[in-house]
Order: structure tokens, then sequence, then C-alpha cells
């Protein structure tokens, strides 16, 4: 029985070495793929070192691309992200509208989930980017604008519960 489980323990934490090492190169090269492609889909937007570029590539099908985002959004979000700015009108303008839609939502969480800073210009007052978050999850929610298992709504609720663990809420 012991010698059982320990052929057990030794093949799960040491395995074939060819086998680890040809699988971690698959890995790796799916991913650089995955890169490849976000950057060549950002540059068809323009500047591939623009995060805004980065974020709505990221956020939309290649069919999603050519067509603008609806609201002011995207100025929303340039503003957010070059200038940590989020001005109150265009803000409650987002939360109020109907027209948002899948590409919308996703742009508005990645543009507060990559903000480098944690706290924004909210008309001369400062906001928490884990409150604009938290705004934009809820939006996102009530409208039902993504479904529960998107990957931008689930990183952005892990993001927004690591602010707060941060903060020690």
């Amino acid at each position: 029985m012991q010698d059982y489980y320990d052929k057990r323990f030794d093949s799960a934490t040491k395995p074939v070495a060819s086998v680890a090492e040809n699988e971690l190169r698959r890995q790796f090269n799916t991913k650089a793929n995955q890169v490849r492609n976000l950057v060549d889909s950002a540059e068809s937007l323009g500047d591939a070192s623009n995060r805004l570029n980065l974020i709505r590539a990221a956020a939309s099908l290649p069919a999603e691309r050519t067509k603008p985002l609806k609201g002011n959004v995207l100025q929303f979000c340039k503003s957010l992200i070059f200038d940590a700015k989020a001005d109150p009108a265009s803000l409650n303008e987002i939360i109020h509208s109907t027209e948002l839609g899948q590409v919308e939502a996703r742009v508005l969480l990645a543009s507060a989930m990559f903000l480098i800073t944690e706290e924004v210009d909210h008309g001369g007052d400062n906001m928490a980017v884990k409150d604009l978050l938290a705004q934009f999850i809820g939006l996102v929610r009530a409208e039902r604008l993504l479904a529960r298992n998107d990957p931008f709504l689930g990183e952005a609720q892990c993001a927004l519960e690591a602010m707060k663990e941060d903060d020690g809420e």
C-alpha cells in the first residue's frame, strides 16, 4: 500500500521532464500567440502602445472593433486612463445610460481595473478607484450587460475584493 502512494506522490511531484518541458513550451507559445493577436488587434485601432486601444481590442470581437463606443464611454475612459480624471457629469450619464452594450461594459471595467493610482480626480474631489469600479460592477449587474461568467466581470470582482482587502475592509 505504501509503495502505491509513494509512486503516486513521485509521479505527481516529479513529472517526466520531457513531457513537462513540452507542455510548458506549448503553454508559453499559446500565451505568446494570444498577446501577439491582442497587439495586432490594438494596432488595427491605432497605436498599440496606447492602453485604451489594448483594452478595447481585448474587450471586443473583430467585427465590433470598427464600431464606435456608445455614449461618452470612449472620452470618459481616455480621461480616466491618461489623466486619472472621472468627470462627474460624464460618469452620471454613463451610469444612467440605456444604450450601453457588452463592449462598453468591458471597456469601463478594464479602464478602472488597470488604473495604477488608487484615487482619481472626480470634479475637484478625490474618488477611490475601488468606488468607481464598484459603481461599474453595479451598473453591469443591474443592467445585465454581461453574463455572470464573463471574464471581465469576474476579474473586476476579484480586483475589487483585492482592493478592499488592501484597505482592510
